[in-house]
């Protein structure tokens, strides 16, 4: 590193570390988050477009949102139940959905229209992920079930009962390599997408409501039913650590673009913000009137959306 008189200053790696995480900590705690928009009362899940310019809410229907105008681009009329679950391709011109049913429907963005629809394993889908090859997604259901599935085909290409109980929540990491699911069995699983094969299990020590893989790639977070957030690093398979501070179950986890901010909503219906560098608390949103269930940054980590159990959807910015 170079002083403004030129000469060199060489720090060991160590202290580096040490100055970054404390001026980052700093930055993050002189970060203030407000509520911006309160607009629906109807929604069960949310889904940012990967370019940040479209919202994707829902219950019955879908609503698709122009994140610039605040208009609404498309409804889809959908009637497979109440929604759980929503997810964009990466490029954005497909989303997959799914409800309280055996059923994931793909959408057309631009269009609105469906493209196809996709009959599960099991009753009651509880999470999707979109791989990204833009082709793979995944589905978690309450038969214990884990399915891989293309597009492009009718009938998924793999299909797992490696958990005791219900699979409540999917992730993939950053490289799209490695997908994560959590159960109500108290376990999280890793599987290797490209060999469709089991490669690790996380004992959480509670039934796991949400995951999130860093966009480094190097640490996944689970939120649990005892009030809390825990961290491994799933190269090394490290247990990097717990942080406390919800009272009630953790139903959401989000972590923002550049794996600093890490988001928690809980049935004590607050949301927490937390400096994933040092575990250390940024700030708790508060204004829900119910649990927090979902939550999702947007893709430059400037803005966080919060589903309630109510229905209720905030729009939250950094200030």
């Amino acid at each position: 590193m170079q002083e403004s008189s030129g000469k060199t200053v060489t720090l060991g790696l160590a202290e580096v570390a040490v100055e970054v995480v404390k001026k980052t900590a700093s930055l993050l705690r002189a970060t203030s988050w407000k509520c911006i928009h309160n607009f629906l009362r109807n929604s069960q899940a949310v889904a940012f477009s990967p370019d940040g310019t479209m919202l994707a809410t829902g219950s019955i229907e879908i609503k698709l949102w122009d994140l610039q105008t605040g208009e609404v681009i498309h409804t889809i009329k959908r009637n497979s139940g109440i929604l759980k679950s929503l997810a964009f391709s990466p490029d954005g011109k497909t989303l997959i959905s799914t409800g309280l049913s055996q059923r994931i429907e793909l959408w057309n963005t631009i269009s609105g229209e469906q493209i196809r629809e996709y009959v599960t394993h099991a009753y009651g889908v509880n999470a999707l992920v979109f791989g990204a090859d833009g082709k793979t997604f995944v589905s978690g259901d309450r038969g214990k079930t884990v399915q891989i599935w293309n597009a492009d085909e009718e009938h998924a290409t793999a299909t797992f009962v490696k958990h005791d109980d219900w699979v409540n929540a999917l992730a993939i990491s950053g490289n799209g390599a490695i997908l994560a699911s959590g159960s109500y069995d108290e376990t999280i699983k890793l599987w290797n997408l490209n060999t469709k094969t089991e490669i690790a299990t996380f004992n959480a020590q509670s039934p796991v409501f949400s995951i999130a893989f860093s966009p480094d790639t190097r640490l996944f977070v689970c939120g649990c039913a005892d009030g809390k957030i825990k961290l491994w690093n799933w190269q090394t398979g490290e247990f990097v650590g717990v942080i406390v501070g919800h009272s009630d179950e953790v139903y959401s986890v989000a972590i923002n673009s550049d794996s600093t901010v890490l988001a928690s909503g809980c049935a004590d219906k607050t949301i927490k913000l937390w400096n994933l560098q040092t575990g250390e608390e940024i700030t708790t949103l508060t204004g829900h009137e119910s649990s927090v269930k979902k939550l999702v940054f947007s893709p430059d980590g400037q803005m966080l959306v919060s589903a309630g159990a109510n229905g209720a959807v905030k729009v939250w910015q950094r200030g």
